[in-house]
């Protein structure tokens, strides 16, 4: 080659290398925080605050979507996460970024059909109009009018990619593609199993098992610790934000003020009309190092100084999984005030339904119900002094529940005192056939019940010592047995419901209760009987809920000056062996593949159970929703 051919070859090898570089994949692929702050627009009425994504308004959320990049090396991204987490927008910049450069075929699965659909209309398609994304889409086929190329559950893509929206029970829609970028959305609510299919969240994630770079996400609130999104949070490294003290620099994870933490969020309440509320100027962050305020309007910089840090190593190392709570979410969406005014309204805790939903949407963390189980032994040991039938200084409020079996009543009576602290003060059995209401037991029992009195002796200092007697101001019967016609035609003697109901109509101050595993959101509920009986109403009881809070209560300890926790359940040592044992007679435990309840391990639980229908009396007389301020004027208008 001459040198004029030399010249020629090297003039255009400089003109053919920016050519290549521009096909160079690697090289011209942003990050999708890049991508989504100079691209993604949220037009008015998508969001409280229009415009290009800002991601100093959440600044926590940059590293979540710059995993799901397909230089991230990572393979399955989790994210357990309190409601309005933006987490769903975080997940829609990566699908955005996906579309732009021709990476995936997107799969989404959420909760329904239904809201695929509107998910698809308000949020995909607003960003595909508003973010530079609708020359990627392909229209309308122009060869077969009937050929849909954009569709509100199905799109096709420029670079031949493709996006499907299903929901959880539409396998059959994905079953015949390969996925590259999997979306499982609120992955809680899949179902376990679809009936001849099995694990619906095995088999789309067996979608995408040939792609070399698959992508799976997976987010949601989660419920229990037996759920999909806590599981797939425990597969991950486990990370937490550690946000940045504005005093100290210290960082931290953060968390509520107390439960033996001198550290967190906290705020002072005052009651208004009877009515408990937070005192806003009052809300502060308490750094966990320095002991020092930091306040809302400081959150932002110390969201901006913090960083995720992995708490436990992964099953595999290409997973990774992230925790969301409420207490990090920008001040425009959910303020430190608002938290604290949902937690003063779970009674700091203590109204047990409230608290439920309280730690699962706000805290971002599974509900645990206790599946270790406590040795009556312990319990026995731990035990106290006091003598049955005697109400113990801090008791004020006297209720029972009552058990029904084919021959005995079983009763146990409750004293309840502020903040529904609870001493066991009686255990008595009534024995004989409890078929009809003629039957001698059922007059022995509501003698007992009905004239009964309990000994409370107050001390009011410099020798002012009275004593009241307190009679039962509530109780609640379980309504007995109530059998199929052929299983009643066969044994025969067996309680009838309507004996219960017959009872409860002739009695004062009882209600009829049935227990309700699947009761959420309250204590109790009120039923109307519309049998042609006397009685018109019986209480349906949240029997899980009453049994997890049990075992929250039976675990708490004495604080370090020796005084008890607010709630503790106190029993005294002159229960039997046959008490104990029977309070302490289930466990939260895997019954069935994939189904977790309450199980029995020990025969007898009677006692649990009229401890749980005393509780259902004490919701009856609403005092759950006694604030101090009322206890201490009942208390005082008591030993007037």
């Amino acid at each position: 080659m001459n040198p004029l051919q030399q010249e020629i070859t090297l003039l255009s090898l400089n003109a053919l290398i920016p050519r290549l570089k521009k096909y160079k994949t690697d090289s011209f692929i942003p990050l999708i925080s890049e991508w989504a702050a100079e691209n993604r627009y949220l037009p008015a009425g998508t969001t409280e605050f229009p415009g290009l994504v800002d991601h100093s308004i959440a600044p926590h959320m940059v590293e979540i979507m710059d995993c799901m990049h397909p230089d991230s090396g990572l393979q399955q991204i989790s994210c357990m996460k309190s409601t309005q987490s933006l987490f769903t927008t975080t997940v829609e910049h990566a699908i955005g970024h996906s579309i732009r450069y021709k990476l995936h075929n997107i799969l989404t699965i959420i909760s329904s059909k239904n809201i695929a659909g509107i998910r698809s209309s308000s949020a995909i398609d607003v960003m595909i109009d508003n973010s530079g994304l609708s020359e990627f889409v392909k229209p309308i086929s122009s060869r077969m009018k009937r050929k849909i190329a954009d569709t509100k559950f199905y799109k096709e893509l420029h670079g031949g990619r493709r996006m499907m929206m299903t929901s959880w029970n539409s396998i059959g829609d994905a079953k015949s593609l390969t996925w590259s970028f999997i979306f499982m959305d609120e992955i809680d609510e899949a179902p376990y199993e679809l009936a001849g299919q099995g694990d619906p969240e095995a088999i789309f994630a067996g979608r995408g098992k040939t792609i070399r770079n698959l992508m799976i996400v997976k987010g949601g609130t989660p419920t229990t610790t037996t759920g999909r999104i806590y599981r797939n949070f425990l597969d991950g490294d486990q990370r937490y934000y550690y946000a940045q003290c504005q005093h100290c620099g210290e960082k931290q994870v953060l968390e509520l003020y107390g439960l033996g933490r001198d550290y967190g969020l906290r705020a002072k309440s005052e009651m208004i009309d009877g009515i408990e509320q937070i005192i806003p100027d009052t809300v502060e962050y308490i750094c966990k190092h320095c002991k020092k305020p930091n306040y809302e309007y400081q959150k932002g910089a110390m969201m901006a100084g913090g960083e995720w840090r992995p708490t436990a190593r992964p099953i595999n190392p290409k997973y990774r999984s992230y925790q969301i709570s409420n207490l990090m979410s920008p001040v425009m969406f959910y303020t430190w005030s608002r938290v604290m005014q949902e937690f003063c309204e779970t009674g700091w805790g203590e109204k047990i339904t409230k608290f439920k939903n309280f730690v699962i949407d706000v805290m971002g963390m599974p509900w645990e119900s206790r599946t270790e189980k406590m040795s009556w032994e312990v319990l026995r040991h731990n035990a106290e002094e006091y003598e049955l039938k005697t109400v113990p200084e801090g008791g004020l409020i006297i209720v029972s529940g009552t058990d029904v079996q084919k021959r005995w009543l079983e009763m146990v009576v409750i004293a309840v005192g502020k903040g529904m602290e609870t001493w066991v003060i009686d255990h008595q059995k009534f024995f004989g056939e409890t078929k009809n209401y003629s039957n001698q037991v059922w007059s022995d029992w509501s003698n007992y019940k009905d004239y009964t009195k309990y000994k409370l002796v107050h001390d009011a200092g410099a020798g002012n010592i009275k004593t009241i007697m307190l009679s039962i101001a509530m109780s609640a019967i379980d309504t007995g047995y109530n059998p199929k016609r052929e299983k009643l035609e066969q044994e025969g003697d067996i309680t009838l419901e309507h004996t219960v109901y017959d009872v409860v109509a002739r009695s004062n101050r009882t209600i009829a209760c049935r227990g309700n595993p699947e009761l959420r959101d309250m204590i109790l509920k009120e039923e109307r009987i519309k049998k042609n009986i006397a009685l018109k109403t019986r209480y349906d009881l949240a029997v899980n809920d009453l049994k997890d809070e049990i075992m929250i209560k039976v675990d708490l300890k004495r604080n370090e000056d020796g005084t008890y926790p607010r709630g503790y359940i106190h029993f005294t040592k002159f229960l039997s062996d046959e008490f104990f044992k029977g309070f302490l007679s289930e466990v939260y435990a895997e019954t069935m593949p994939g189904k977790w309840e309450y199980k029995k391990v020990y025969e007898r639980n009677e006692p649990l159970d009229c401890y749980n229908l005393a509780r259902g009396a004490a919701e009856r007389l609403n005092l759950a929703s006694w604030t101090d301020q009322v206890w201490d004027n009942y208390k005082r208008n008591l030993f007037l």
